[in-house]
């Protein structure tokens, strides 16, 4: 099976774990931006992106134990994730001039939670697919475990990679109380420790999402998509629309790619409610 695009092509024996999408109390958050850091790092995150609500938070404290990303939430109606950014925007401006104007800023731009809200719809379909740049969406959302809707995004992922958009899927706790730490997470793959290559790796879908389950290895090559896992306990190989091509018992899998088309990625299942998910590679 010819692959068109695997973010997986460059390997490295680097990974590093952080959360993109954390609120302090400059906002509605629990604990100061210092506490927020070293609350993350007490944890074994090694890097944490600050994102209050339309204020860019500055630590006072060094923190050398954390990558610290700056960023911002820009809270017009729908929500958007800002990292790597020191700017705020004005809330009037179309959603599409907000993420013109982060990628400028060499930023990355994730679109939250797809499915908050009573209606599942924080984000219509419409606006996703009319959308253009951003880097992805939120797949897992932990604040809204607690809220309206739904936190996973999956079926909005599989509708707009079937439709031909090429975004990534970010798991994040949206923290805003220490309880969530340790929910959800984002691994990337990185050459070294830095706030560049975390970067990146996250612009370019080298990384995985998580809520528990640990991958150790992800190849896509020979036609093949291998996962190994410390703690799955089913691994599942998804294509269009969210078709289920293959199921693998145990916590490691070697998937062929003759039966996928156009996109495949896989779910990894943990005990409890823990999963993990690869990013797609896209097939001819």
């Amino acid at each position: 099976m010819p692959i068109r695009h695997n973010p997986y092509a460059q390997r490295y024996s680097l990974w590093l774990r952080g959360n993109l999408h954390a609120h302090t109390n400059l906002s509605d958050g629990e604990l100061s931006p210092d506490d927020t850091l070293d609350a993350f790092a007490r944890r074994g995150y090694d890097f944490v992106a600050l994102t209050d609500h339309d204020i860019v938070a500055s630590p006072n404290g060094l923190h050398p134990q954390i990558l610290f990303l700056s960023g911002v939430e820009h809270s017009a109606q729908q929500h958007i994730l800002r990292v790597n950014v020191t700017s705020t925007l004005p809330r009037d401006l179309s959603y599409q001039s907000v993420i013109d104007l982060t990628l400028q800023e060499d930023g990355l731009v994730i679109l939250n939670h797809p499915n908050w809200g009573e209606n599942y719809d924080h984000w219509h379909h419409a606006q996703l697919l009319h959308l253009e740049r951003y880097h992805g969406i939120e797949i897992y959302n932990n604040v809204i475990e607690y809220l309206e809707g739904s936190p996973y995004a999956l079926d909005r992922w599989d509708l707009l990679l079937s439709e031909g958009k090429r975004v990534w899927g970010y798991a994040n706790e949206d923290t805003h109380r220490v309880f969530q730490m340790g929910s959800a997470w984002n691994a990337v793959n990185v050459h070294e420790r830095s706030r560049e290559a975390v970067l990146d790796a996250l612009k370019e879908g080298r990384f995985y999402a998580s809520t528990g389950v640990v991958l150790e290895e992800i190849s896509v090559e020979d036609g093949y998509y291998r996962v190994r896992a410390t703690n799955a306990r089913e691994m599942r190989l998804i294509s269009m629309h969210g078709e289920v091509v293959e199921r693998s018992p145990g916590h490691i899998a070697t998937f062929s790619l003759h039966k996928a088309r156009g996109y495949a990625r896989v779910e990894a299942f943990g005990e409890g409610q823990s999963r993990a998910w690869t990013q797609p590679v896209f097939l001819e």
